[in-house]
C-alpha cells in the first residue's frame, strides 16, 4: 500500500524539489533583465528596449520548451506530468529552473511599465500578473506546475510582435513581421496553447478524485483557482485575436480604399 507522501506524488508529482532555491533564481533573473535593459545603448528608447529584452525572454523560453520536446518523453495524459509538478531527478527538473527564469522577467517587465507611461499596457500587466500569479503558485504547490512550463511555448508570437514593432519604420520587413506574427499568433496561442490547456482541463476529475481519496482539500481548491486562471488567460487570447482581426480588417479596408483612388486617376488619366 502506498504511504500519504507517495499517493500524493501519483497527481501532484515530486518536482520542484525543496532544494531548488527558487527565490534566488527568480531574483538573479530579474538582475539579469535590469541589466541587460541598463547595458542596451542609450539612444534607444525605453519602449524599444522593452521590447528587446522581452525578445530575449521569448526566444530563450521557446527553446527551452523545444529542447524539453527533444530531450523528454513527454506524457499529457500523465496526471502528475501535467497537472503536477513531474518527477525530480529527471529532466522535468529542467522546467522549475525555466519557470524561475520567466518569473524574474515578468516581475521585471511589470515593475518597468509601472515606471515608463510609454511601456504601460493594460492587458500586457494583466497578462504578466495572471501569468505570475499562477505560476509562482505552480513552483510553491506543484500544482499545473508542468503545464506552466510547457505553455511558455506561446512566447513564440512574442518574437515577431515585437520585431514588427522594432521595424515599424520600415514598411516592408514591418509587413513581413506582421505576417509572421498572425501565423505563429494562430499556431502558438490559439492552437498550441488550447491543445495544452484541452489536456490540462482533461487531468481535472482524476486529480480532484485523487486528492479527495486523500481529504487533500488544499490542494483540490488550489487546482480550480488554477483553472480559472487557465480560462482567464484563453480570454485574454480571444481579446488579442478580436483586436488581431480588427486591425486586418482596417488594413484591407485601407488598401482597398487606395487601389479604388488609384483606379479612378488611372481612369482619368486615360480619358
Amino acid at each position: 500500500m502506498l504511504s500519504d507522501e507517495d499517493a500524493r506524488a501519483q497527481y501532484l508529482g515530486t518536482n520542484p524539489s525543496s532544494n531548488v532555491p527558487i527565490l534566488s533564481l527568480i531574483f538573479l533573473s530579474f538582475i539579469v533583465y535590469n541589466l541587460i535593459f541598463y547595458f542596451l545603448p542609450s539612444s534607444i528608447t525605453p519602449f524599444i528596449k522593452s521590447y528587446i529584452v522581452s525578445i530575449v525572454h521569448a526566444c530563450v523560453s521557446v527553446l527551452a520548451v523545444c529542447i524539453f520536446y527533444v530531450r523528454e518523453s513527454v506524457n499529457l495524459t500523465q496526471v502528475n506530468r501535467i497537472l503536477g509538478g513531474g518527477i525530480k531527478d529527471t529532466k522535468d527538473e529542467s522546467m522549475t529552473y525555466s519557470i524561475c527564469y520567466s518569473s524574474g522577467y515578468f516581475i521585471y517587465d511589470l515593475i518597468l511599465m509601472i515606471r515608463f507611461k510609454s511601456i504601460r499596457n493594460s492587458s500586457a500587466i494583466i497578462h504578466h500578473i495572471v501569468i505570475l500569479v499562477a505560476g509562482l503558485a505552480g513552483l510553491y504547490t506543484h500544482i499545473a506546475h508542468a503545464s506552466h512550463f510547457l505553455m511558455l511555448a506561446e512566447e513564440l508570437s512574442t518574437i515577431s510582435l515585437n520585431l514588427k514593432t522594432i521595424y515599424h519604420q520600415q514598411p516592408r520587413i514591418h509587413d513581413l513581421f506582421g505576417l509572421l506574427f498572425v501565423v505563429t499568433f494562430i499556431l502558438s496561442r490559439l492552437i498550441y496553447g488550447t491543445i495544452i490547456c484541452l489536456y490540462t482541463f482533461r487531468a481535472v476529475p482524476k486529480f480532484i478524485r485523487m486528492a479527495s481519496d486523500l481529504g487533500d482539500i488544499t490542494s483540490i481548491v488550489l487546482v480550480i483557482a488554477q483553472v480559472f486562471l487557465y480560462i482567464f488567460t484563453r480570454l485574454l487570447n480571444l481579446y488579442w485575436t478580436i483586436l488581431i482581426v480588427r486591425k486586418l480588417m482596417s488594413v484591407s479596408r485601407h488598401n482597398k480604399s487606395l487601389l479604388q483612388t488609384s483606379s479612378v486617376k488611372l481612369n482619368k488619366k486615360v480619358d
